[in-house]
């Protein structure tokens, strides 16, 4: 699939990643959602953004910060927590990776709040860099100087 996306001329072609604000509330859905947006990141090979959608469904805000860019000693001591001792090399090994690349961190989504929907869209346009090949339109003030002279 890459190959044929490469020799496309678009520029603003991009992925945006949504995960449900329902990932958060178990740190094993969150990881798994973590892996499988960085897999798409690195079979896709193209600009990216993680949405964490339906943000205005969550009813503790609280911690939604810890999930927005993951800190991997929370994680960790999350999973820990929540699996089978015997799964700590596993964890580590799965949280590693997610840090290792450092790419996956999520922009919060609710649809409620204009500012949200407006800071997403600028993250999205700075990603694809929008506007940036745009013509600079200068005006010419001094036009009605010129004639009385």
């Amino acid at each position: 699939m890459n190959g044929w996306l490469k020799n496309w001329t678009i520029t603003w072609m991009m992925t945006i990643w949504f995960l449900i604000a329902q990932f958060i509330t178990d740190v094993t859905k969150f990881v798994s959602g973590c892996m499988a947006s960085l897999s798409a990141m690195v079979q896709l090979e193209l600009p990216h953004v993680n949405i964490l959608s339906k943000m205005d469904l969550v009813t503790n805000k609280r911690d939604v910060e810890n999930y927005l860019d993951p800190e991997p000693r929370f994680l960790l001591s999350e999973l820990n927590e929540w699996m089978a001792p015997w799964f700590k090399k596993l964890n580590k090994s799965s949280i590693e990776e997610v840090v290792e690349y450092s790419m996956v961190s999520l922009i919060p989504l609710d649809l409620r709040k204009e500012s949200s929907i407006q800071y997403a869209l600028a993250q999205i346009g700075n990603c694809i860099q929008y506007g940036e090949d745009a013509d600079v339109k200068i005006r010419d003030f001094d036009a009605d100087n010129d004639d009385d002279a």
